[in-house]
């Protein structure tokens, strides 16, 4: 049995419902009863469904949020959080304004945007968080940015990436259940969903080697090199289907129940 599986949400537990099939959770409460911990790596914030989902998943684990940038629990107390510079989050909050963008701005605890527009109100609808109204200089210069993104078009995306910024990792992602949309995520430099699974690990105090991880996208990557039993699912990116050796159904047919199933029945390096 593998001690550890570490389950990505949007393309992997999430389809294009926008919620978790029961059959998912069927096999969650099994693996669960099996004695697997499941933690939630996502991009999205520790709010709305994604807060649902983890409380589900693992009430008394730790999860990663934020591409990364914010380990918490599933009742909001943070392990860890790392903030953008403020001044490369004025420069973001700048470009979404001579590019008429939409950009969302990330505290630990809220989703901000400068004016509310479809994409975002459609965003907001599918993580099952309003986003709230104001000023991004003044939330940039008053509280704690730990994650920005871009949500746009592929038409703007080179509009977008055209700004670049030293000290930012860049992961970009996409969802069945917003599919005309891009999510450009942007965290502190060295923070990504693999740097925060080290954390992850090390608090639980179970080696890498003995996880799996479960993902879909590039922005899933950085979470699957470090894990002994990486699993791509079978609507992921054909870059990570080629390089991984475990690749499970779709989304929509809950592939992920094979992963989780084949999670019963590895056995870890001695």
């Amino acid at each position: 049995m593998i001690p550890l599986v570490i389950l990505d949400l949007d393309g992997t537990m999430i389809g294009q419902s926008g919620q978790v099939t029961q059959a998912v959770w069927t096999a969650v409460e099994r693996a669960r009863e099996d004695g697997i911990k499941l933690v939630v790596c996502t991009g999205r914030p520790n709010l709305g469904v994604a807060q649902r989902v983890v409380k589900r998943v693992g009430p008394n684990n730790p999860h990663v949020f934020q591409s990364g940038a914010h380990l918490a629990f599933a009742d909001g107390e943070t392990l860890k959080a790392s903030s953008l510079r403020e001044a490369m989050a004025l420069q973001l909050v700048r470009h979404a304004r001579e590019n008429n963008l939409v950009l969302e701005v990330y505290t630990p605890h809220h989703l901000y945007v400068e004016r509310k527009t479809q994409m975002s109100e459609t965003h907001g609808r599918m993580i099952g968080v309003q986003p709230l109204v104001r000023d991004l200089s003044e939330v940039v210069e008053s509280e704690p940015v730990i994650r920005a993104q871009w949500v746009v078009t592929t038409e703007q995306e080179p509009t977008a990436m055209a700004l670049r910024l030293d000290g930012v990792t860049v992961s970009r992602a996409t969802s069945p259940a917003q599919r005309d949309t891009l999510f450009i995520s942007m965290t502190r430099a060295g923070v990504s969903k693999g740097s925060a699974v080290q954390d992850l690990a090390a608090h639980l105090k179970i080696p890498l080697t003995h996880a799996m991880a479960v993902g879909d996208t590039a922005g899933d990557l950085p979470m699957l090199e470090q894990v002994g039993f990486p699993v791509v699912m079978g609507n992921a990116e054909p870059g990570l289907k080629s390089r991984f050796g475990h690749v499970v159904g779709d989304v929509e047919e809950d592939g992920v129940i094979e992963a989780l199933e084949l999670a019963a029945t590895l056995r870890p390096p001695a």
